[in-house]
């Protein structure tokens, strides 16, 4: 059914999105019936469910564009990929993502595909990432398993967090964020097994997966890092005698990472002020009442705000009833404790999706990594029939009524029937709200024609032959301007050094001084003209990254804005293939 959708939406069919939703239900769906249903379910049942439905999900993305990359981070580590297989060398610099030149964990596996197996970088990405993404999977299953004794409770588990805003794309593509996350879930993995029956190959096990994390990805290392603390301080917290044992795991991590950024990627703090920045501007922005001027992000339209908050509303309830069980019953495991602690965080995390147009993109950022403890909580309650409404002791009193054992499992007959309904549609609707407001944005949620500023739907065979023509023709590492699609390709395929500050360029109804001041600022010396732009509206709100007008577009640039480019003195027009054409601007000669 997906694949007559995503068919349908190349060639324009209108009802072609009814086919993928209809595609997403039948398959998702089922498999939460069937995980809820079988309270006593065994390993191997549970375990063939959620990977089958990682499986799934993973083909969904790759059929979205079989035949070669198109969002700007996969293109990115196409390059780096590429770069090493060409060089065979490590740390090779990466002008479309200068950080990820010390962060070449996915890159090198790529290239170790592509250099044993002969295939092409694409091919060995697809394989890759989809791997990392099905062992990710595969290791929630083994920590939730191991920490709640329950095959149901560890598929639902991952069952619900298949409906994590950035499960089906970003957590899947072939991004060094996807290379690092089965190493982070397995160094909780082992940290779990160490603490509960020791061993030191559990401790080794951690410390090298600890280290693979570290050179994969920043912001996961991080998170990392703060995980493991979490687990340690919760423990000393909560457990008695305390055992100072647990923040070794702990401290071990953060040296690894503090001196993998202070003696090999320096420039990663630079690099990540910019999205700290951006997210102390959305919440100044939205105090004083101003609008942002840098956003590319699509907007999110009421009605999915509203799917997404009926999940929401969902999850917060079993929080709810869940917390208020384990505080009546003095609850000593700390591992649901700080599953209860990193509950709020995703809660408290959540909210920055209402703060304005980036607040959806941070929030699902964020909740790659605290959707984590809230699937566990939201299985563990819907598994072991945690009660919403306490029933009356014997007394009469609701409130005070001691809750049963959170490991005894709940009855069958028509309460299992209600809750295995209740539960199946609240997944449900998390997942349809993830897939509207997640990514692809909703308007480009089916693969088709050129849409402006519309990321993968953005590349095409026009924008790609002009990024060929650049590399062949002009040679590398020119310094080269344009809207958020012409710098992504001409950044990789192109192997061009990318200027992103250009939108002032086109805006521009005549060039003046002004003009020529930010080109010799910014040592401009090509500029992509996609003549796309005076067509259409920019599908993510923006046509250029920093734009200046970003959120506030009402009509496309205009053929003076467009054309004006042809009328300057020393500007030369170099290549021309009837849609995108490319500007030598005369500086550097």
């Amino acid at each position: 059914m997906i694949a007559l959708g995503y068919a349908g939406g190349r060639i324009g069919t209108g009802n072609a999105q009814y086919a993928y939703w209809i595609g997403q239900v039948v398959v998702f769906t089922p498999v939460v019936v069937r995980l809820l249903s079988r309270r006593m379910a065994g390993v191997a049942e549970s375990f063939v469910l959620v990977m089958g439905l990682a499986l799934n999900q993973y083909l969904l993305k790759w059929m979205y564009s079989p035949d070669q990359f198109r969002f700007p981070d996969e293109l990115q580590h196409w390059l780096a990929t590429t770069v090493i297989v060409q060089s065979g060398e490590l740390f090779q610099p990466n002008p479309a993502l200068p950080p990820a030149v010390h962060f070449p964990g996915l890159a090198e596996m790529g290239a170790a595909l592509t250099s044993m197996t002969g295939l092409p970088v694409t091919a060995s990405g697809v394989i890759v990432a989809g791997i990392a993404h099905l062992v990710f999977v595969a290791v929630l299953f083994a920590a939730v398993l191991r920490a709640s004794n329950s095959p149901a409770v560890a598929g639902v588990a991952c069952a619900t967090y298949a409906t994590a805003l950035h499960y089906l794309f970003f957590n899947s593509m072939f991004l060094y964020q996807t290379a690092a996350l089965p190493f982070f879930m397995l160094a909780v993995w082992a940290t779990r097994r160490w603490r509960t029956e020791g061993g030191w190959p559990f401790v080794v096990l951690a410390v090298l997966s600890m280290g693979v994390c570290t050179v994969s990805h920043h912001v996961t290392a991080f998170a990392l890092v703060l995980t493991l603390t979490l687990l340690a301080v919760v423990e000393l917290v909560v457990q008695r005698p305390r055992r100072w044992s647990a923040l070794v795991l702990p401290g071990v991590d953060l040296v690894i990472v503090l001196a993998w950024v202070l003696f090999v990627a320096r420039d990663v703090v630079s690099y990540l002020e910019a999205p700290v920045d951006q997210v102390i501007d959305t919440v100044n922005n939205l105090i004083s009442g101003t609008s942002e001027a840098s956003s590319t992000t699509a907007a999110i339209s009421f009605g999915q705000l509203i799917v997404q908050g009926l999940g929401l509303l969902g999850l917060f309830v079993l929080y709810v009833a869940l917390l208020r069980d384990m505080f009546q019953r003095s609850d000593r495991d700390a591992w649901r404790w700080a599953a209860a602690v990193g509950g709020a965080i995703f809660f408290a995390g959540n909210g920055a999706r209402f703060l304005g147009q980036n607040g959806p993109e941070i929030a699902a950022r964020l909740s790659t990594f605290t959707y984590v403890p809230i699937s566990i909580l939201a299985a563990i309650a819907l598994v072991r029939g945690v009660q919403i409404i306490p029933a009356k002791d014997a007394d009469g009193h609701r409130w005070r009524a001691s809750p049963p054992a959170i490991d005894v499992i709940a009855p069958g007959g028509w309460n299992l029937y209600s809750r295995v309904a209740a539960g199946s549609l609240m997944i449900t609707v998390l997942m349809i709200g993830a897939r509207a407001g997640g990514w692809p944005p909703i308007g480009s949620i089916l693969p088709g024609p050129y849409l402006a500023g519309g990321f993968e739907r953005s590349v095409d065979a026009y924008g790609v032959d002009a990024a060929d023509w650049e590399r062949d023709s002009l040679g590398h590492d020119n310094r080269v301007g344009g809207d958020v699609t012409s710098v992504s390709l001409a950044s990789t395929y192109g192997r061009q050094d990318p200027v992103r500050e250009v939108g002032p360029l086109y805006y521009a109804d005549e060039w003046g001084l002004t003009e020529d001041q930010l080109v010799n600022d910014l040592y401009i010396q090509y500029l992509v003209v996609d003549k796309r732009l005076g067509e259409q509206l920019p599908e993510g709100e923006a046509y250029f990254e920093n734009d200046p007008h970003a959120g506030n577009i009402t009509s496309p640039l205009t053929a003076t804005q467009l054309g004006k480019f042809d009328t300057l003195t020393g500007v030369d027009r170099l290549y021309d293939n009837g849609t995108v054409r490319v500007y030598r601007m005369g500086v550097g000669g």
